[in-house]
């Protein structure tokens, strides 16, 4: 029996990671101001550092990093600043003083410490407006992990081919250890961690040249997941990440049937499995003698991974604050209200499903289908089409769907079983729900609460603004500038002025289109879901969206 380690590139997410930097207009010193959304402090720090298993990269490896351009450490606040990620100053909770996302994690067998990072990285925002410094949890982050990544690479294979770098470097991670021989070890694993077959499952391979540039509060999850997860199976499973979408907002989400913005997983077990594969676990299958099972070996911690979900079925939409963005206009916000009902609720208002056997109902999500819709296509699309091939494993060829479904399975299994989990208690940390995956060509529509604070909208973040949201297609930005965190309570968005490393988000670009959706006269379906808007009846919507 043969092992084969995928998802396991030491530097793969790194970017979601590394965060204790502030970006511009930020004062470092400055407490945010965190709305009431049902948390407090036990509860945001679990979220911002409790580990999910995941083993990025070796923590003295962190600590002892240097920029590319000089011998300053990679992470000095300075330097990560434009990578936008959170600082974390409750040393009390945080003593290595991670920014939001990032935890320590520590191998039982070996007793290195690694660091990864947890579900904060990508599911907390921050915004300011006016110098105030305002906390979204469970909002969409605006950190770029594509060029976090790259820059993570770069500086470490300058360090592997540079002497002076080299040197530095190993006295700093072996310490008291070093000497001629320890030295060669850790070279012998920064030359694995840099292997060109990790760095084709990172970048996609010869497809990655094709790859649509995610920038600032976007990835292409699912397609990362499965370069990562299964690129070292086959190269054939390599592709492209041409359908970076925004990191989505989770209250409420362990309520909901479906998750993801193609609706494609069922269970909350699977869905966060599956994120945590994504990101840089260390995990083995083992491919099986005839006959026998595979097998796996995974540093996923599945205990860890329901405490978190714990945690988001506690987590409240935030409410408007009318104390800093001023008063919502009862008014206005009424006759909102009345076009909310006739043009929107068929997709976004409340339902429930029926009681299943346990006795448990669900938000239920309206899928509605691309040609219906006509917002860019190429995230539901690709993940329908991908395959995986698993013939290394016994398992042949199969969708990517059918793929991921199979190996969150033996992973959930496998961990369950050496916890020693009851029935009973298997099927609370499931939620109730099989682990079922799909790929439908369609996107889901949600509950609007808290929508107003997670700009740009769209399933890909094409549309910079609710207002530009209400806009005929050929009327919204066909350019804009992303990577401010100030607020615009206007239009209810985020700044889209140029600034310093700003990123220009293009809608001519594949997986960028910013069109559908929209309100405009004529048939129904191929994009068009209502009638054309006046601009007031535009305002009065924007007026009432804030009120949820």
């Amino acid at each position: 029996m043969s092992t084969i380690r995928i998802g396991a590139i030491a530097l793969a997410m790194l970017a979601t990671s590394v965060g204790c930097a502030h970006s511009k207009g930020r004062r470092p010193d400055a407490r945010a101001v965190f709305l009431d959304q049902g948390w407090g402090r036990e509860e945001r720090q679990i979220f911002y550092h409790r580990s999910q298993g995941t083993r990025l990269l070796p923590l003295a490896w962190f600590l002892a990093l240097e920029q590319q351009d000089s011998a300053r450490p990679f992470v000095a606040s300075d330097y990560v600043t434009r990578y936008r990620f959170i600082p974390d100053p409750d040393i009390e909770s945080n003593p290595e003083r991670f920014p939001v996302g990032l935890a320590k994690d520590v191998d039982p067998a070996t007793r290195e410490a690694y660091v990864g990072f947890t579900c904060g990285a990508c599911h907390t925002r921050e915004i300011t407006y006016r110098g105030a410094r305002i906390r979204i949890d469970g909002g969409p982050a605006g950190i770029d992990v594509v060029a976090f990544t790259d820059a993570v690479l770069s500086a470490l294979a300058l360090t592997y081919r540079t002497p002076e770098k080299l040197d530095r470097f190993a006295r700093a991670v072996l310490k008291d250890g070093y000497n001629e021989a320890s030295r060669r070890g850790l070279e012998e694993r920064m030359k694995e961690a840099l292997a060109p077959a990790r760095l084709r499952a990172l970048t996609g391979g010869e497809a990655g040249a094709h790859a649509t540039v995610s920038g600032f509060g976007r990835l292409d999850a699912l397609g990362r997941a499965g370069n990562l997860l299964f690129g070292s199976l086959s190269p054939e499973n390599l592709r492209a990440t041409n359908a970076p979408v925004d990191y989505p907002h989770l209250w409420d989400t362990s309520s909901y049937d479906w998750v993801q913005w193609n609706g494609s997983i069922m269970q909350p077990m699977g869905r966060n499995i599956g994120e945590a594969l994504g990101v840089g676990t260390h995990t083995s299958f083992r491919v099986p003698s005839q006959g026998s099972a595979v097998r796996v070996e995974s540093s996923i911690r599945v205990d860890n991974l329901h405490l978190l979900e714990q945690q988001l079925e506690k987590l409240r939409s935030p409410r408007w604050p009318e104390h800093l963005f001023g008063r919502i206009d009862p008014e206005r916000a009424a006759r909102g209200w009345r076009l909310f009902t006739t043009h929107c609720a068929r997709c976004h208002e409340p339902r429930l499903s029926p009681p299943d056997p346990h006795g448990k109902r669900f938000r239920m999500v309206t899928m509605t289908p691309l040609d219906e819709i006509g917002t860019d296509p190429t995230h539901a699309v690709s993940f329908n089409e991908r395959t995986a091939d698993l013939s290394a494993l016994g398992l042949g060829t199969m969708g990517m769907a059918a793929a991921l479904e199979r190996a969150t399975s033996a992973i959930r299994e496998t961990k369950y079983d050496e916890l020693g989990l009851s029935a009973e208690r298997r099927l609370e940390w499931d939620g109730y729900r099989p682990n079922r995956w799909r790929a439908p060509l369609a996107y889901k529509a949600r509950e609007l609460n808290g929508i107003w604070a997670t700009a740009p909208y769209l399933h890909n973040g094409s549309v910079p603004s609710l207002y530009e949201l209400l806009l005929p297609a050929d009327r919204r930005s066909k350019r804009f500038h992303v990577g401010s965190a100030e607020f615009d309570p206007e239009r209810v968005g985020l700044r889209v002025e140029p600034s310093q490393r700003a990123f220009e988000f293009a809608t001519d670009v594949t997986g960028n289109s910013n069109a559908g959706h929209e309100y405009r006269d004529g048939p129904r379906g191929r994009g068009v879901i209502g009638p054309a808007l006046t601009e007031q009846e535009r305002w009065d919507l924007v007026e009432y969206l804030k009120t949820l």
